[in-house]
């Protein structure tokens, strides 16, 4: 298993509603979660499929049509950003796409907002695909992994599936659009009292 440090970019209503996300011990929640209130364990297993990834990953705002509403609303996934390299074979270099502007990106709904709320977190990564286990991320910005083009993979995309534990979440951070510097900057930094580090896990043993 891989212990990955992402960001998760939300544009929220206000300070109370971005901090609750740590102090109230709820965490990240999916964006299903959040539509339907609750959500039971058979379903879970039901729409944690690669189809549904694919189409979080390259298709997110089309209709479901097991439903009727945008498969956004009803994603049992959370897209993370962690950063990824692109080739520019023509250039002959490397080309870096942060994982804190990516999620700035987002977080400031493209550009269309003047706040973005940040929260630093780590999730468990599967060295392979493993869609159906609910407990491990996908790094679908792994070309060695997922193969299929995408034209969003310069995003660093790591997805976790139904909710990110708060005591996962390290902090809360508001950046606010700077005028005078024409750039978003950090306004406040909200750290998580319950944050648990993720040194504490270690490597699997087997049965005694």
């Amino acid at each position: 298993m891989i212990i990955q440090w992402c960001i998760k970019g939300l544009n929220l209503d206000d300070d109370a509603a971005a901090r609750d996300i740590v102090d109230c011990r709820g965490g990240i929640l999916c964006n299903w979660w959040r539509t339907v209130g609750r959500i039971d364990t058979a379903l879970r297993r039901e729409r944690l499929t690669s189809a549904n990834l694919n189409v979080h990953v390259n298709h997110f705002t089309v209709i479901d049509p097991s439903c009727g509403k945008p498969f956004s609303t009803m994603t049992p996934f959370i897209s993370l950003s962690a950063g990824t390299v692109e080739r520019d074979a023509a250039a002959r270099t490397n080309l870096v796409h942060r994982a804190r502007r990516t999620a700035l990106w987002f977080g400031t709904e493209f550009g269309r907002r003047s706040i973005a709320f940040l929260y630093l977190c780590w999730v468990v990564l599967a060295p392979r695909q493993a869609v159906e286990i609910e407990g491990v991320g996908e790094e679908v910005r792994d070309l060695n992994t997922y193969r299929r083009y995408s034209a969003f993979q310069t995003e660093g995309e790591v997805v976790a599936k139904i909710w990110i534990p708060d005591n996962q979440i390290r902090a809360c951070e508001k950046w606010t659009w700077d005028r005078s510097a024409h750039r978003l900057a950090l306004d406040w930094c909200h750290p998580n009292q319950r944050f648990t580090p993720p040194e504490r896990l270690s490597n699997v043993r087997e049965l005694l």
